[in-house]
């Protein structure tokens, strides 16, 4: 099985101990990724840079959404969306991976947790990842993942369709 790598190895601290900080209401606000948000983001970072850039990454935490798109060859840069504002971009990183159009992503925000949180009751949603398939160049099709921390230890990430539907797992 492939394994979720991450774009940058900080960054994936880094949203572990985002994630983490989710705090408040840990029924209603550890399930609430912000799934609701990657619309809004993504025309924010357009509207950014005033063109339609080729995505590395989209993913959503319980607070933000970040929006990794390529830049510079084999480099990326990295935004930021809260919901209100847009930081960003980073300074580039260099990475390897496919990229994907905007057109491409189709996600029901309404139900892609749905199936995986019902499925893992004792486990905590640390963030939704829209990836590019494929193994290079510009992919045809994006895939969905829900990466999910369990009460008992361990991570998983959980592959989903656009709907939410569970196709099957990477384990951490």
């Amino acid at each position: 099985m492939r394994r979720v790598r991450p774009v940058v190895a900080s960054f994936a601290v880094f949203c572990s101990v985002l994630a983490a900080c989710g705090g408040g209401d840990r029924g209603a606000a550890t399930s609430a990724l912000r799934v609701d948000l990657i619309g809004a983001a993504l025309d924010a970072v357009e509207g950014s840079r005033g063109d339609s850039p080729a995505y590395f990454e989209v993913n959503a935490t319980p607070l933000v959404v970040n929006v990794f798109i390529a830049v510079e060859g084999d480099s990326v840069v990295q935004y930021i969306y809260d919901g209100e504002a847009l930081t960003g971009p980073s300074s580039p990183v260099e990475a390897g991976g496919v990229t994907f159009e905007r057109g491409i992503v189709d996600v029901n925000v309404d139900a892609v947790l749905d199936d995986v949180l019902r499925e893992l009751p004792d486990s905590e949603p640390i963030m939704f990842v829209v990836t590019g398939a494929g193994v290079s160049g510009v992919a045809q099709r994006v895939e969905y993942r829900v990466l999910m921390r369990s009460s008992r230890g361990g991570e998983l990430a959980v592959v989903v369709d656009a709907n939410g539907s569970i196709i099957g797992t990477d384990a951490e």
